[in-house]
């Protein structure tokens, strides 16, 4: 299905910004002035002193993880996003090609925008709250879309955090565009219920009309098609014509290629850290399996096991590869 002699596996395109995941206390809240257990939206005075407080830090975002996943992996992957000419958007810069992800740093034009920004604060009582500075990730334009990179790209990826701004929206109609000119299969993510449903005419117009792949869990498939049960988003896939996988946490994913649908179950894993970037980290494997030329449920198998990986550890970004720590679980090369 996909073009063998393209250069990379995957072109990941999306709302790229720095995360950082924090064990805190109720202090650690005060002093940023956040409300606890929600997303707080913070400003730049704010980022600046979060940014200079020695808080460890990752490259984030699903189009990262789905880039950097691939590479670190053995992968080809190359990503566009858009990050300011601060020390965030260094950081971002350094850390891409450090896990061997092509990546050219796109920088906002508004001098006055940092680089997107995530801090997320995890307290004793188990609680998550989140700070977020939307910055330079949604100010992703049609005119930074690299129309040789996703001709060199088995599948371009396209990320759903783009739809939260004019933009972005269409940057990703463009990049959805180019890719069907060059020869390049369109993924879609669907990344976020809320998002979904607030663009669903638009972006079920887009997946009608481009999606050769759609990747996201079954609350985030119902909000694309209206449907309840995982029988109603099989029939809304097979007509639509494309390959799905539809996350489900512990028990796995289903897939759907030439309407039938396949479970592929999660492996089995002791002791989960953390959740956070398990979605992201099976797409990576999905997709690379898909660009390999691996049926849709071989695909999953190996997504499947790039997501058990991804729950052993703290945070959303792979270590594996390059950015293996000496006592870190996980698989070094693509299968």
């Amino acid at each position: 299905m996909t073009t063998p002699d393209k250069k990379f596996d995957v072109v990941a395109i999306g709302a790229v910004c720095v995360d950082a995941q924090v064990i805190g206390d109720d202090a650690l809240l005060e002093r940023y002035s956040l409300t606890k257990a929600v997303s707080n939206d913070i400003g730049a005075d704010v980022l600046k002193y979060a940014a200079d407080d020695g808080m460890p830090k990752t490259a984030g975002g699903p189009a990262t993880n789905i880039a950097a996943g691939i590479a670190l992996r053995g992968g080809n992957a190359a990503l566009v996003g858009k990050v300011a000419g601060d020390d965030l958007g260094s950081f971002f810069s350094a850390r891409m090609q450090s896990f061997g992800v092509e990546y050219t740093a796109l920088l906002a034009e508004d001098a006055d925008k940092g680089t997107t920004f995530i801090m997320v604060v995890t307290t004793p009582d188990k609680e998550r709250t989140f700070a977020c500075y939307n910055g330079a990730g949604l100010m992703l334009s049609p005119e930074d879309i690299d129309r040789s990179l996703i001709r060199e790209a088995k599948i371009t990826y396209l990320d759903s955090y783009l739809w939260l701004s004019e933009n972005g929206r269409e940057a990703v109609r463009h990049a959805a565009e180019t890719a069907k000119q060059e020869g390049s299969l369109v993924a879609l993510s669907l990344n976020d219920r809320h998002i979904v449903e607030k663009n669903r005419e638009a972006f079920l117009s887009l997946a009608t009309s481009h999606a050769d792949i759609l990747v996201g869990d079954q609350k985030e498939f119902g909000a694309l098609f209206g449907t309840t049960t995982l029988e109603e988003t099989k029939d809304a896939v097979a007509k639509l014509g494309v390959i799905a996988s539809i996350t489900a946490g512990a028990k796995g994913a289903y897939v759907i290629e030439d309407g039938v649908m396949t479970h592929v179950p999660a492996e089995k894993i002791e002791h989960v850290v953390d959740t956070s970037g398990a979605g992201d980290a099976f797409a990576a494997g999905f997709l690379y399996g898909l660009s390999q030329g691996k049926t849709a449920p071989d695909a999953a198998s190996i997504g499947a096991s790039w997501a058990a990986d991804i729950i052993q550890h703290f945070g959303a970004e792979p270590k594996i590869g390059k950015n293996a720590s000496p006592s870190a679980p996980g698989r070094k090369h693509a299968p």
